[in-house]
């Protein structure tokens, strides 16, 4: 994998061309149709998360197919060919879950058709919350026997065939209009890692004599739940396969793999990958969340994380495996780390390009730049993209107000730990967003101790995760952050603004007040 090079690709240089062909910048527009030179288009989403109530009777407020509904028909309006699910449909794993989903596709298209007639292929696949039922869904059907009826791993092919009256196979290939689709599903029985998802494993072995015959000037594209190894997001990602894929489809250059269950927004632009093939992450139409505490992994003090918790006293080998090395405490509350955002792409395949526009569909509107992946797909780095980009910036008035307060830790307690909730000495930060240049991922506060010594921690910027013309993209941030995690004898804090690249915006800094200013 050392000669792979990580790519994402904007759009800029094709804006005109793009335009010239009926796109447009603004607004909901209207997408070129198969007149203008698109060869293919489909819809890709992933993550859908729907869930019944317990005792199974009906969807839990909240979880419903509505979003799914409405998604599936504005692909059904913009002339799409096809639909990828790219995982996780049924949150608890049971078999009404998945029927919902179903029963939600054939509202919008009737015996896999759209209202002119064409045909419409669904190209969904498992994840690991399909296939977990046995295990999950217990929140729904408490007696055991019920759901062993009821989960979809106590047979995944009958769950399979009857909701969606087509044969279930492990892997499968669809052609959609001469357009190769190679679908991989999780593996039933095989428990979710998060870091290291053996799911897949045999898709090589599957593929790899199908992949050969393929047209290498015609690109053919991978579904599969967890993202192939070493691609978007780097290898702290959240939800990384064990590298089968990537080892099989580095052989295919005009290889697009599509993968789900990181949860992370279409803002971030390292969900686009361009190595020895393109790899794209969907986002996903629930539980959408920065995980980039998973990219600093091993950086010290991520403050808002939605997997990691404090654990003070607790050593590195008997902490749970979604706890990293260097924990911050936690002052700030989960729903600081996981807005409801729910997002997806539109894919457009014309003779010399792909097309990938993005899409959140409570708002309607667009997130940012389209991705433009050339074909022949060139390769370009992250590093050399992240050297091009515009970093995130405050705004040229903006300022830094800072106070001393007593704030409240989150507390733990699962799978066995417990950590305890506790009154800590605190600093209340307050700021507006980073709203010039790039979109902005996190933000870094930081300070320096009296011999020279620099702490930090890092929060995940909410509205950076929401498109630009969205209006929580531009509000005003507040943070509390616990003085243990910053250098004793500290006397000025800055905060500045990270992109998805690692690029630094100028920074905001003030003075700490006095203790006895506390509150």
């Amino acid at each position: 994998m050392n000669n792979l090079r990580s790519n994402a690709v904007s759009r800029r240089g094709f804006v005109r061309g793009l335009a010239a062909m009926g796109f447009c910048a603004c607004g909901d527009r209207v997408f070129a149709g198969v007149g203008d030179g698109v060869l293919l288009r489909f819809g890709v989403v992933s993550d859908v998360h729907v869930r019944l109530a317990p005792g199974g009777r009906a969807l839990e407020a909240g979880y419903d197919t509505d979003t799914l509904e409405k998604t599936f028909a504005w692909y059904r309006d913009q002339g799409v060919d096809a639909v990828v699910i790219a995982g996780d449909m049924a949150d608890t794993g049971l078999v009404g879950e998945l029927k919902a989903v179903a029963d939600a596709w054939f509202r919008v298209f009737p015996n896999d058709r759209a209202p002119d007639g064409r045909k419409v292929e669904r190209v969904f696949v498992f994840g690991n919350h399909d296939v977990f039922g046995l295990k999950r869904g217990n929140a729904v059907f408490a007696d055991e026997e019920v759901l062993r009826r009821e989960a979809i791993d106590a047979d995944p092919k009958k769950a399979w065939d009857m909701c969606f009256h087509e044969e279930w196979r492990q892997y499968s290939v669809k052609q959609v209009k001469g357009f190769s689709f190679f679908c991989s599903h999780w593996q039933p029985g095989v428990w979710c890692n998060g870091i290291a998802e053996a799911a897949c494993t045999g898709c090589g072995d599957a593929f790899r004599g199908l992949m050969e015959k393929c047209d290498p000037s015609k690109p053919f594209f991978y579904v599969q739940h967890p993202h192939p190894r070493g691609t978007v997001y780097g290898k702290g990602a959240w939800g990384i396969d064990d590298g089968s894929a990537t080892r099989l489809l580095s052989r295919f250059p005009q290889a697009v793999a599509f993968s789900g269950h990181s949860h992370e927004p279409l803002t971030n632009e390292q969900s686009i990958w361009r190595g020895a093939f393109t790899s794209v992450a969907t986002g996903s139409l629930r539980y959408l969340c920065s995980n980039s505490i998973w990219a600093n992994l091993y950086t010290k003090g991520y403050e808002n994380g939605r997997c990691n918790y404090y654990l003070p006293g607790v050593k590195r080998s008997d902490r749970p495996s979604y706890t990293s090395k260097y924990d911050a405490p936690k002052t700030m509350p989960n729903e600081t780390t996981c807005p409801d955002i729910r997002v997806g792409q539109l894919v457009s395949v014309y003779e010399d390009r792909i097309v990938l526009a993005k899409r959140e569909f409570l708002s309607g509107l667009e997130i940012g730049e389209d991705w433009v992946v050339e074909l022949p797909a060139r390769e370009r780095s992250f590093a050399v993209l992240g050297a091009a980009a515009r970093p995130a910036e405050f705004p040229a008035d903006a300022k830094l107000s800072v106070a001393r307060k007593t704030a409240t830790t989150r507390g733990m307690e699962k799978d066995g730990f417990k950590v305890p909730r506790e009154k800590v000495a605190a600093l209340k930060l307050d700021f507006p967003a980073a709203t010039i240049g790039g979109q902005v991922e996190e933000y870094e506060i930081a300070a320096e101790g009296r011999n020279g010594g620099r702490g930090f921690v890092r929060i995940c910027a909410i509205g950076g995760m929401y498109p630009r013309k969205h209006g929580k993209f531009a509000k005003d941030v507040s943070a509390v952050v616990p003085l243990a995690s910053l250098p004793e004898g500290a006397a000025t804090v800055t905060v500045t603004p990270l992109d998805s690249y690692g690029n630094r915006g100028r920074s905001l800094s003030a003075a700490i007040p006095a203790a006895a200013a506390a509150s």
